[in-house]
């Protein structure tokens, strides 16, 4: 089970994401109030390198050029893809991929099956932070791993994971209070996810 704590901003969340066991954290660089610039990026990568954790970032119908020039400035393991970008667009980017879409939008799933590495499942409007009914994806067949995002808090991520067993789950709003990251929901959060994640495998 991957578990990605997103819209990391600062040193002191990035070090609960590391310190808790998070797999991946994610830096916004499209426009959003948790956007951040290549020195905000740095400091927080700094937290992170030398360690297992992935680093991802996330993008939204930026050029190809500017999202190539980021993740090869910073070192990031993934492009995040929050757009409408195509599966032509996702071709040109050097490095791995998380294609993210609506629950609304599954049926254009099959496009990026040869070139993204994760899908990532959101709401409806992504980025409202708005969870969706678990239950639209359990019919549904997809040929790429995904990452179930969407409304997510530390309160209902366990059944989230028990509902559809996603490969990975997604959070950023639902770690926040008052929108800055709650270090202590941080760990609330990825210790409910693995706890719910070891009973899947039991069974």
């Amino acid at each position: 089970m991957l578990v990605k704590i997103c819209g990391i901003r600062t040193e002191e969340a990035a070090h609960a994401a590391v310190e808790s066991g998070a797999d991946m954290i994610g830096l916004v660089f499209a426009e959003s109030r948790r956007k951040v610039t290549l020195e905000q990026a740095s400091r927080v990568l700094k937290v992170v390198e030398g360690r297992s954790i992935k680093t991802a970032g996330v993008f939204r119908n930026q050029s190809v050029e500017a999202v190539n020039q980021i993740c090869r400035t910073l070192g990031l393991d993934y492009a995040q893809l929050h757009g409408d970008e195509s599966s032509d667009y996702c071709r040109q980017i050097n490095g791995k991929i998380i294609k993210a879409l609506s629950i609304s939008s599954l049926g254009e799933a099959s496009d990026f099956q040869d070139c993204s590495d994760f899908l990532l499942i959101d709401s409806p409007e992504p980025g409202s932070g708005e969870a969706f009914d678990w239950n639209r994806l359990k019919d549904t067949s997809l040929s790429l791993p995904y990452i179930l995002a969407g409304g997510l808090t530390p309160e209902n991520v366990g059944p989230a994971i028990e509902a559809v067993s996603p490969q990975g789950v997604d959070v950023s709003s639902g770690v926040e209070t008052d929108g800055t990251k709650d270090t202590k929901k941080i760990r609330r959060f990825i210790r409910k996810a693995r706890h719910s994640s070891n009973r899947e495998e039991e069974r």
